[in-house]
């Protein structure tokens, strides 16, 4: 009966920054009415209109999205009463902007001059797939040169590829994990909001199992 033959089993990994291609830039406005729901809602309508007219055509919008419309009685503590009052309505409309990545500082601009607020950008490549392809080839790379260090230090040559797999698909893991293959953008909100375009990081992780020849 021969000997079972002996392999390693790695994993490669890599990541890339890439520049972005496009910007998402989340949109959001609110109006208060005191005299009626139907008087809130038409000047969110106002707002949603103005914003409409004002990305029209401009330079570098790609898409227009404000498609969230809610409406809500508002309410504020009395504090004579000791309870709270009615304070009118409030419409909010939100919704999203796609454009090239070199646009968003300006498109900012035409947004709050329309009445609305950017709530947050996210960065996205034109072509992810683009990216992927390559980051994951790399750390397919990575994979084989540690098989190969692991082969030299063991004071064997490295045979050939067994299996390569996505992280935690190998048949050699007992416990799998999560595959880490992602495009992400950063997106921002709160007090601080940057509008310069960010790099969009991809990262692939791999499993390679090799024969040690003798």
């Amino acid at each position: 009966m021969s000997a079972p033959r002996a392999v390693v089993r790695v994993r490669g990994e890599a990541t890339a920054d890439s520049p972005p291609d496009v910007a998402v830039l989340s949109v959001s406005a609110a109006e208060v009415s005191t005299v009626s729901r139907a008087d809130a809602l038409k000047r969110a309508a106002a707002v949603v209109a103005a914003l409409r007219s004002a990305l029209d055509g401009a330079a570098g919008v790609r898409r227009v999205a404000l498609s969230r419309v809610s409406v809500h009685e508002r309410s504020e503590w009395d504090e004579l009463a000791g309870r709270s009052r009615r304070a009118g309505w409030e419409a909010t409309v939100g919704g999203w902007v796609r454009a090239d990545a070199g646009a968003a500082e300006a498109l900012a601009g035409v947004v709050a001059a329309a009445g609305a607020g950017i709530a947050g950008v996210g960065w996205e490549l034109e072509d992810p797939a683009v990216a992927r392809r390559a980051v994951r080839r790399a750390a397919v790379d990575a994979a084989r040169e540690a098989a190969a260090d692991l082969a030299d230090a063991a004071g064997r040559s490295l045979g050939p590829l067994l299996e390569l797999a996505d992280a935690g698909l190998s048949s050699g893991v007992a416990a799998p994990e999560s595959t880490v293959l992602m495009a992400r953008g950063a997106a921002d909100g709160g007090p601080e909001l940057h509008l310069d375009p960010r790099d969009v990081t991809v990262s692939a992780v791999v499993e390679a199992t090799y024969v040690l020849e003798n």
